[in-house]
């Protein structure tokens, strides 16, 4: 059993280096938020809650594959996510003096890795799949917006920690470095080499590290992006 293992792993190995692969970048737009689940069961934000923060991302794109339309697709991404507090408001939450939240942003380092079918069509490829995704967080920031009399009279910006420290958002609040979750693909690759794609993801993983609450990414996004060669050619 130990000799078919080896040997399977060998083979796919050597399938795997003398496999011809294409690689890209891309560059895109996503709307991301946080859910966040209290100890008590208490529910808010995520992507339909109208709490979207709006950012950039950045890919570095291979597809490597493995047997007839079957390909893997690893991604690199540098990418923003968080969430935003602006649709709560500081007057929907009755503050009139003090602090209220504006976002959190938190920078990225993502790897997406997909398994995807491509089905070639007229002048292109739609490539549909899916899989799991590991990031791991470079730095992030919390706003926050300074109320006087229920008006906002300045702004208050603080790094965030990766720590077991009191974090700025809450107190007893502080974040997990690691994300990690699912992530779904649907993309375009022209002939021409442009391509094209939409993903979603969902985070797996709680974010704070307190017991007081659950807190998880999700983003949805869309990139464009060539591709420096083709592995069919």
């Amino acid at each position: 059993m130990k000799k078919f293992l080896l040997l399977f792993l060998l083979h796919f190995t050597v399938l795997f280096v003398h496999a011809q692969i294409s690689v890209g970048l891309r560059g895109g737009y996503n709307v991301s938020a946080m859910k966040f689940e209290s100890a008590s069961g208490q529910k808010s934000g995520g992507l339909c809650s109208g709490n979207q923060l709006k950012n950039l991302h950045a890919d570095l794109v291979i597809n490597v594959p493995v047997y007839g339309g079957l390909y893997i697709q690893p991604i690199f991404r540098y990418i923003t996510k968080g969430t935003s507090f602006e649709s709560a408001g500081h007057q929907q939450n009755g503050f009139s003096n003090g602090e209220a939240g504006n976002r959190i942003q938190v920078h990225y380092i993502e790897m997406p890795f997909n398994l995807l079918y491509k089905f070639q069509l007229p002048g292109f490829k739609l490539a549909v799949g899916g899989g799991p995704y590991a990031a791991y967080g470079l730095n992030g920031v919390y706003k926050a917006d300074v109320l006087q009399n229920g008006s906002i009279v300045s702004h208050n910006n603080r790094a965030l920690s990766f720590d077991h420290t009191d974090n700025v958002v809450t107190p007893g609040m502080y974040l997990n470095r690691w994300d990690a979750g699912l992530n779904t693909t649907v993309g375009f690759e022209l002939n021409n080499l442009i391509m094209i794609g939409l993903n979603y993801s969902i985070g797996m993983v709680d974010l704070d590290n307190s017991v007081d609450y659950k807190v998880k990414n999700s983003y949805a996004g869309i990139s464009i992006g060539i591709l420096f060669n083709r592995e069919d050619y």
